[in-house]
């Protein structure tokens, strides 16, 4: 229900844009990061019960349980009011600036992959290549590559984390490498 409810919103606030872009506003919208950056704006990390290991092991900072806790205060709220009880709730907690943002700021693993694939190189690939830590607290070690070139590494508390840091990481090189006019026509 939250995907529809922000479809239907980027839609009317955009009816010039296609469904590709329309598709991606709405993912960067709803992801793990924004769902729990909206749940710690309303306290939620305060308030979720939780059992004594995530307790210790930072529970109330994880972006997939505050994530998960935004997505139930959805649930309660259509089991309690409907649909437009959501719609009413979404307008407030996802005002229009935030869902303009998610639009242009697409997460790195696409930008990296777009550039590969505007150069005509192989697509990203990534890699695990080490973990860290006990099973509550992991850290992994992640390597992108194009091909056989070594682009980026990166790490973070779960592998998507991780993967992301290593795109940027790819990023960042890649902009070091490509001379200013020539960015785009990189081989």
């Amino acid at each position: 229900m939250l995907g529809l409810v922000v479809a239907e919103r980027l839609m009317r606030a955009r009816p010039e844009s296609d469904e590709g872009e329309l598709s991606t506003a709405r993912a960067d919208a709803v992801n793990k990061r924004a769902l729990a950056a909206r749940a710690r704006s309303l306290g939620l990390d305060r308030l979720i019960r939780l059992g004594r290991g995530e307790r210790r092991s930072g529970g109330r900072t994880k972006d997939s349980i505050l994530a998960n806790a935004f997505e139930a205060v959805l649930g309660a709220l259509y089991e309690d009011g409907g649909l437009e009880a959501v719609r009413a709730f979404l307008e407030r907690e996802l005002p229009e600036a935030e869902l303009e943002r998610a639009t242009r700021s697409p997460d790195p693993k696409t930008t990296l992959q777009e550039k590969l694939q505007a150069a005509g190189r192989n697509p990203p690939r990534y890699e695990t290549i080490a973990t860290h830590g006990p099973a509550h607290a992991r850290e992994f070690e992640v390597e992108v590559r194009a091909g056989e070139a070594l682009l980026g590494t990166g790490s973070g508390r779960s592998k998507r984390d991780a993967e992301q840091a290593a795109a940027r990481s790819a990023l960042a090189q890649l902009a070091v490498e490509a001379p200013a006019g020539a960015r785009e026509k990189q081989p």
